[in-house]
């Protein structure tokens, strides 16, 4: 199939997403008042973000659900009955998620598709997506991926990578996959300007300030008994926002629940290393009492464990955490001073 760059004008979004639902489940972000976007199954005329220009929930609350049925037993009338659903395996577009969230896609497969074990409510909603990540026409002010990776190779994790023009988005498909759906009467070939206006985009991207720890080996500079832990715990309230927001952040849980005289659900949930519970065991042991050992494992299983696991790096410099903390806990801060460097902070883009 032929790889073309298309472009399409935000007044043709709708008709855009019409062809598409005619081929596929469509995935993006709607707009909330009030909140960031969440992504959910859309039609063309649901009010969705795919230019990147608004404040979005990860894209893993589509994919791994904050609550998910797994099993449900009924013993009703003396026999026992067990259903174990799992989603459809229907092919899906997932529209308008940022480039750093398709990157930590990537985080979450090596941990839901594993050699060893692959999770089934996963694998049904992530195999059979094609993924369009978005360069938002201005970077946001708490972006920093540029000081944890090379986004460069962060194209080839996409399906489409698409550009926000302002009045236009410009599609560039990376597989066949993503040019499969590149096909619809709504999109028309790039003029020589939009295709600048694309590379100019992109560069801003790219080129987003770098924090002082950029280029250094944070697998070997993060220390089990630095001090940082202490300063970090002292001012974390434990809400476990910044896990909740990360789009690469995968602990949960699994719990039964009563639900009638002769039925019982299990169901998996989102959870986190920041809650004081998260590694309490049944016999009432508690590794993790205090918020020193969990203000440690958050920036030690990003950086350094899942690094050892599975040879990568767990935060795309997304910025969520940043943003959203109530005590204005920034983790570039943390990482410049494990780096033992002064804080060089990205000024707001404007």
């Amino acid at each position: 199939m032929m790889m073309t760059d298309k472009v399409l004008s935000k007044e043709k979004i709708g008709e855009f997403v019409d062809g598409l639902s005619g081929r596929y489940t469509v995935v993006a972000p709607v707009r909330r008042d009030g909140s960031p976007a969440e992504f959910r199954d859309v039609t063309a005329q649901d009010s969705i973000v795919i230019d990147g220009s608004a404040a979005l929930m990860p894209p893993k609350d589509y994919l791994l659900p904050r609550y998910e049925r797994l099993m449900r037993v009924d013993t009703r009338d003396g026999q026992v009955q067990i259903e174990a659903p799992v989603p459809e395996a229907v092919p899906r577009v997932m529209l308008g998620a940022w480039l750093p969230d398709v990157k930590a896609l990537d985080v979450l497969d090596k941990v839901f598709l594993d050699d060893k074990f692959k999770d089934p409510y996963y694998a049904a909603r992530r195999e059979n997506t094609v993924t369009v990540a978005v360069v938002p026409l201005k970077p946001r002010w708490s972006w920093f991926c540029t000081s944890v990776d090379d986004v460069t190779e962060w194209k080839s994790k996409a399906d489409v990578l698409s550009y926000d023009l302002g009045d236009a988005i410009y599609f560039e498909p990376i597989t066949e996959r993503g040019a499969a759906i590149l096909d619809g009467a709504a999109l028309a070939d790039p003029t020589d300007g939009q295709v600048a206006a694309k590379e100019g985009v992109w560069k801003a991207f790219a080129e987003v300030p770098h924090c002082a720890f950029a280029g250094k080996d944070l697998y070997e500079n993060l220390c089990w008994d630095s001090p940082i832990w202490d300063d970090i715990a002292q001012r974390c309230v434990s809400c476990g926002v910044c896990t909740y927001v990360c789009p690469s952040c995968s602990c949960f849980d699994v719990q039964d629940e009563v639900c009638g005289s002769n039925c019982i659900e299990r169901y998996r949930c989102r959870d986190t290393c920041q809650f004081e519970d998260f590694t309490l065991m049944g016999a009432g042991h508690n590794p993790r009492e205090q918020k020193v050992p969990r203000a440690r494992q958050r920036l030690m299983h990003k950086f350094k464990y899942q690094r050892e696991q599975f040879g990568i790096t767990a935060c795309t410099g997304c910025g969520r955490c940043v943003e959203m903390c109530p005590v204005n806990i920034d983790i570039r801060d943390a990482l410049c001073t494990v780096c033992s460097d002064r804080i060089e902070t990205p000024a707001e883009v404007k």
